[in-house]
């Protein structure tokens, strides 16, 4: 059974189709790879499997059932979302801020026990944070600040991840540990979707691709059959040198096509 389903999702803002008919899933197990170029749809689309954005027309179910009879609390136990940017308002400390990813697990008269510690320092240690605990998150670098923030997601314990551009501040050493956190939570008998714009990493590590262009979904599949020289020259407008060493798939944008 599918973790997460959508069904003919379409979404108008301003009589503009931002999305049109759009159908996708995740299953547990899976790191699933949201592509397509700037304007594609896509945090249009995590937003609304987030149920934080409604459609015009479609359906979302949470393991065969319809997501809009599910308490939010309960979802928000089940379900974690990692904005773009990693935005934080306040002057919270580290710490404090990874620790509101416990709330969900916390009636509202509630402390956090031991074993919330426990989460929380573990997802600090998992971002490799926990060195910034006492800092204050809005002094910290766009870096430094989504890691604290994927830590909160960590420390929510969800099954399923909803990452929205999650390595686009990071240098290549953090891109790398972001991913394998992700594909880990994955293997471990979670789910994550992940909108990502550097496709090497989505060919690396994700199992499967799903390509938007203009609102609409092109194709999904493993990453040979969905970043194929077809694509990237009608999706992407670009040519690339493709690298394929035994099982590992590698390309490079060569040249502007359009």
């Amino acid at each position: 059974m599918n973790l997460l389903q959508a069904n003919a999702i379409s979404v108008v803002i301003d009589e503009r189709k931002i999305l049109d008919d759009i159908s996708v899933h995740v299953r547990r197990g899976e790191c699933v790879g949201l592509i397509g170029p700037n304007g594609a749809g896509k945090t249009t689309l995590l937003r609304v499997l987030a149920r934080l954005q409604q459609p015009r027309a479609g359906t979302l179910s949470w393991e065969g059932a319809d997501m809009h009879t599910i308490a939010t609390r309960q979802l928000a136990r089940a379900l974690a979302y990692l904005e773009q940017g990693a935005p934080a308002h306040w002057p919270l400390r580290v710490e404090t801020v990874v620790a509101l990813g416990r709330l969900p697990h916390l009636s509202w008269w509630q402390r956090p026990s031991a074993q919330d510690q426990t989460a929380i320092d573990h997802a600090m240690q998992l971002a490799e944070v926990d060195y910034l605990r006492d800092r204050i998150v809005t002094t910290l670098s766009g870096g430094e600040r989504l890691r604290v923030m994927l830590a909160r997601v960590f420390a929510a314990q969800p099954q399923l991840i909803l990452a929205d551009e999650p390595v686009a501040a990071l240098d290549p050493y953090h891109q790398l540990h972001v991913m394998e956190l992700l594909h880990e939570h994955a293997q471990r008998g979670g789910a994550v979707i992940a909108v990502l714009h550097d496709l090497n990493l989505a060919a690396r590590f994700c199992d499967r691709l799903i390509l938007l262009s203009c609102g609409q979904l092109v194709c999904e599949g493993g990453a040979r059959e969905v970043l194929d020289a077809e694509h990237l020259r009608q999706v992407y407008g670009v040519e690339a040198r493709v690298l394929e060493t035994g099982d590992e798939y590698a390309l490079v944008p060569w040249r502007r096509v359009r």
